[in-house]
């Protein structure tokens, strides 16, 4: 009889079997693949959206608490010409106007026009806010106002050119800082131009920047007066020294910085009571504002971009109405970046009724 033959223990694979094996691995190894890169593009994904909708949330919350504040004047709200003295140069001018709460510019066609018409350049822009290369087609927004503060008059001052006889100004005040002193029936604003040894504060002309145009604020203020700090606080949008649209902020003479990086736009819109009841009538941008006395809230629009292209992202064929007027401010950009509009509307506390 014929044996047969079983296959020996120490027999191999088939070549057959062996491209089976391989298939399927590779298979495998693809599934395994897509899998890793699908998890990748959407951690990278949703990480640029957390980090765009945090920045957002950021820089809303600076130009809310910022605009809120607008025109607060101490116990002194009344900025009109009987009540409140600006002895500064350039008193009204963009920065140093503080009997103005809130002032902006609307941005179009490389330029910048105000309610009055007049159109601004980029040099003419950089002259007036000292601020650098503020980004075309994005609004600028100004508010003005003074900070909280506890330093009053121990003495009253005789002549109303006479110097502040307060306590300890050196430990809170600087040489040149511009700041308000107000009685609550009166108030003048000027710059400090020396802190003497004593506490008292000197308010001279022919120093600083603006300096002041007299040293008579036009009133004998008493003891207990308040003083406080001026503040302008000028928003608006340039490129970072990384080549990145962003969010500066001016305070006064200071130098800008940087709030947030990847800001493409700002557009600003102000609400006006036009009747003079407390409420607001309507909502137009800089150039439209009938009197900025009449404008009790701001409605702030920011467009926020990835600072970096998503890989495999899709590309951004959208056009964005950041302003919330119902037309279009911006796009399509044609670029792999996430956009985001975010907007807020805040009360100027000290206008409301």
């Amino acid at each position: 009889m014929q044996k047969l033959r079983g296959r020996s223990p120490e027999a191999g694979i088939t070549l057959v079997e062996l491209l089976v094996a391989m298939a399927i691995g590779l298979i495998l190894a693809g599934g395994i693949f897509q899998v890793f890169v699908g998890s990748s593009d959407s951690y990278q994904l949703n990480t640029q959206l957390s980090r765009l909708q945090e920045n957002g949330r950021f820089a809303m919350q600076v130009m809310r608490q910022e605009a809120r504040g607008a025109g607060y004047l101490g116990c002194a709200q009344d900025a009109s010409p009987t009540k409140f003295t600006n002895t500064l140069n350039n008193n009204e001018g963009f920065l140093y106007d503080f009997s103005n709460a809130i002032f902006g510019l609307e941005a179009g066609g490389g330029n910048w026009t105000d309610n009055t018409g007049a159109t601004y350049s980029q040099a003419q822009v950089a002259s007036a806010f000292d601020i650098e290369d503020a980004l075309d087609g994005s609004d600028i927004l100004v508010v003005r106002g003074s900070s909280a503060g506890d330093i009053t008059l121990y003495a009253e001052m005789p002549p109303t050119s006479a110097v502040l006889k307060v306590t300890d100004a050196d430990k809170v005040l600087n040489q040149f800082d511009i700041v308000m002193v107000s009685d609550c029936e009166h108030a003048s604003v000027f710059q400090v131009t020396q802190i003497q040894s004593n506490g008292t504060l000197v308010h001279n002309t022919g120093l600083g920047d603006p300096g002041n145009a007299t040293k008579d604020l036009g009133r004998e203020y008493g003891e207990g007066a308040e003083i406080v700090r001026m503040r302008s606080a000028v928003f608006y949008v340039r490129q970072n020294p990384n080549g990145q649209p962003a969010l500066y902020l001016k305070n006064g003479l200071a130098d800008a910085v940087e709030l947030v990086e990847g800001v493409e736009m700002m557009q600003v819109r102000y609400g006006e009571d036009t009747n003079n009841d407390g409420t607001v009538d309507a909502y137009v941008d800089a150039g439209n504002v009938g009197d900025w006395d009449n404008v009790r809230s701001v409605r702030i629009g920011l467009l926020l971009r990835t600072v970096a292209e998503i890989g495999r992202g899709p590309f951004d064929n959208q056009t964005y109405d950041v302003s919330g007027d119902g037309n279009d401010d911006f796009g399509p950009a044609g670029d792999r970046r996430l956009r985001l509009v975010m907007s807020g509307t805040v009360g100027l506390r000290n206008r409301l009724r």
